[in-house]
């Protein structure tokens, strides 16, 4: 075998090497983009719940808590709404979760969820990372979600990411929403 062929094999073989490893470190920097270390925090309330009290990192919140008043019934297009109404920016995770309200059927329930332990890892679901805009992943902060559903909670974690277009031609970033359920919980 010539000396030139086997050294272009060997130099081939390196240069092979070397890319596989940066791609493997290019995917798991696009892992750390998606990580996020504050929130934004937020209330959903449906089915008829009222007298909503909610205390996150020493911060009270309440809905439907005045006489008569009642969430109303959830519809299709609520499954993807982000709350009008934002408190943050919060700590990931500040604490555990006090809430209280009042079911339909006018029971009092109470729960307490600690998100340190609910959630695992501290990124954004996402099967793409390798598109997102690693300068500015997100347009906004990441929100925690709480929704109220008669006697469930659930718990969203929702983002807007910014990802490279899939057109080059394409000057500007998309945006991709990201909603992903954490935890739920009859009572």
């Amino acid at each position: 075998m010539n000396v030139s062929i086997l050294f272009a094999k060997k130099a081939l073989v390196s240069l092979l090497a070397g890319f596989l490893l940066l791609q493997g470190c290019a995917s798991t920097a696009n892992n750390n983009v998606l990580a996020y270390s504050s929130h934004d925090f937020g209330l959903l309330c449906f089915g008829g719940v009222s007298n909503v009290r909610l205390t996150y990192a020493g911060a009270p919140h309440k809905l439907f808590h005045g006489k008569g008043d009642a969430a109303p019934e959830k519809k299709t297009a609520d499954a993807t709404r982000i709350p009008g109404f934002l408190s943050g920016s919060y700590r990931t995770f500040a604490g555990p979760i006090d809430m209280q309200w009042r079911s339909r059927d006018g029971s009092e329930l109470s729960h307490v969820i600690d998100l340190n332990k609910e959630v695992t890892g501290r990124h954004i679901p996402y099967d793409q990372p390798e598109r997102v805009y690693a300068k500015k992943p997100f347009v906004v902060h990441p929100t925690i979600i709480v929704e109220f559903n008669d006697r469930t909670v659930n718990v969203y974690l929702a983002a807007t990411l910014q990802v490279i277009p899939l057109d080059p031609a394409k000057r500007t970033y998309d945006h991709v929403e990201s909603r992903t359920l954490v935890y739920s919980k009859t009572l």
